[in-house]
């Protein structure tokens, strides 16, 4: 049975609307200097999937914020609800008809319900919902750190869109802690000539962009309360919010019923390949998992869980599926939760740094390109490490030249070298290229 008073304790704002300015999360949000720009479509139902601590439930306050303060929504027709405390879909339609039962039917109404997608059956709720147009007069908002009950035919043909809450990008990071640099394009990865133009604009920013990229790669990930910890108050973030991200993580897993002991292995032998392709079945034999089909699923569910992005060989224009793969950690900050929790590693070594960097990239190019990201082998047994739509991309942390790209056409990464131009082949620093792709 729904606990009418919790409810009542999560929205003190129908008592006095000013209270929301006291919630801690949007105290935190408006006290980070400088702040993240938000966008709060409060016309659309939505669906805002994501990782962990990337700021889900602080864009719903702020949300809640603007409606009570900038558009004078009454507070009573505002529910924010965090779902963790519900079981099944019955306990969210309880959660609804008591909103229904106080708020103003005359005007229109707002639901934001939080961390949903672990609440059994939740999709099945909003499709009732939906169904029995209770919402033609709601603006609904449920966020969730799993995709795993999100499937193409969850919600057919209703009006709610799909949003998905990322770290920031690193041109999202630069312009937060450097400032927004005039002129600097958004690149198209077919485009070398003007992707090398824009990258030679942005050379004298370099030293600055660096020193954000090692930042970035080795201390605070892309999480905005990792970085504002780390510029704001000079500390490492990985001290203080390390064990809170580890336990959200398994607090995650746990409630998909799978196994921390068969999770803690597939992670150890991801990476033990961390950088490099490997195979299901190599892990199974190196651990006591024993069956690839286990492995395979456990990394399915590391990406429905925003923990890892996993992207295959391709061959001949096929996508090969059965074939080795390659698996990069979401956020570098998720790799210093993850290594520690697997491996027992705490500070990160020289020999670790490119393999970071690496998976960085792999990041990046995954939110920008999901469906047409792949790795290649060549004829002559050479590796690519990422291809998108037959661009070659090849990340050198060090010196590199565009020589040592395997394909015709492609970009070639170094740490801080000069921008070259060759052909159909262009090199560049791996931290403009990455302020550019975004």
């Amino acid at each position: 049975m729904l606990n009418t008073n919790f409810v009542n304790e999560q929205n003190p704002w129908w008592i006095d609307y000013h209270t929301i300015e006291k919630d801690e999360k949007v105290k935190a949000a408006m006290a980070n200097k400088p702040g993240k720009q938000y966008d709060f479509p409060t016309g659309d139902n939505l669906i805002i999937l994501g990782p962990r601590q990337v700021g889900k439930t602080t864009y719903m306050k702020l949300a809640v914020l603007e409606l009570l303060e900038k558009n004078r929504v009454d507070p009573k027709n505002v529910l924010f609800f965090s779902c963790d405390a519900l079981s099944d879909k019955q306990d969210i339609l309880e959660l609804v008809q008591y909103f229904d039962s106080i708020s103003d039917k005359a005007s229109r109404r707002y639901l934001f319900l939080d961390e949903i997608t672990f609440v059994k059956d939740w999709n099945v709720a909003l499709l009732a919902l939906f169904n029995s147009d209770y919402l033609k007069d709601k603006t609904i908002w449920v966020t969730g750190s799993s995709s795993m009950s999100l499937q193409k035919e969850t919600l057919p043909g209703r009006n709610i869109k799909k949003r998905y809450f990322y770290p920031l990008s690193f041109r999202e990071y630069v312009d937060l802690f450097y400032g927004k640099i005039k002129n600097a394009k958004t690149i198209d990865l077919n485009n070398i000539e003007e992707a090398y133009k824009a990258s030679t604009n942005l050379m004298p920013h370099l030293s600055e962009i660096n020193r954000l990229f090692e930042s970035y790669s080795f201390v605070t990930g892309g999480l905005l309360s990792t970085s504002y910890l780390f510029f704001n108050a000079k500390k490492d973030p990985f001290n203080v919010y390390g064990e809170i991200y580890r336990d959200a993580l398994l607090s995650d897993l746990f409630k998909t019923g799978l196994s921390e002991t068969t999770f803690k292995e597939t992670l150890y032998g991801i990476f033990e390949s961390y950088g490099s392709c490997y195979s299901s079945n190599s892990i199974a034999k190196r651990t006591s998992i024993g069956s690839h089909k286990t492995v395979e699923a456990y990394i399915e569910a590391m990406g429905k869980l925003f923990i890892l992005n996993t992207i295959y060989k391709i061959q001949d224009k096929r996508v090969m599926y059965r074939s080795n793969k390659k698996s990069y950690f979401v956020d570098p900050f998720i790799y210093r939760v993850m290594h520690l929790y697997s491996a027992g590693a705490n500070a990160i070594s020289e020999s670790d740094k490119p393999k970071i960097v690496e998976g960085v990239v792999g990041s990046m190019l995954s939110r920008k390109y999901q469906d047409g990201l792949n790795y290649l082998r060549t004829k002559q047994d050479k590796e690519v490490d990422f291809v998108v739509n037959g661009v070659g991309i090849e990340v050198k942390y060090g010196n590199g030249k565009t020589s040592d790209l395997n394909t015709e056409k492609g970009y070639v990464l170094t740490k801080s070298g000069a921008t070259v131009l060759d052909g159909k082949r262009a090199s560049m620093p791996i931290s403009i290229f990455l302020y550019l792709l975004s």
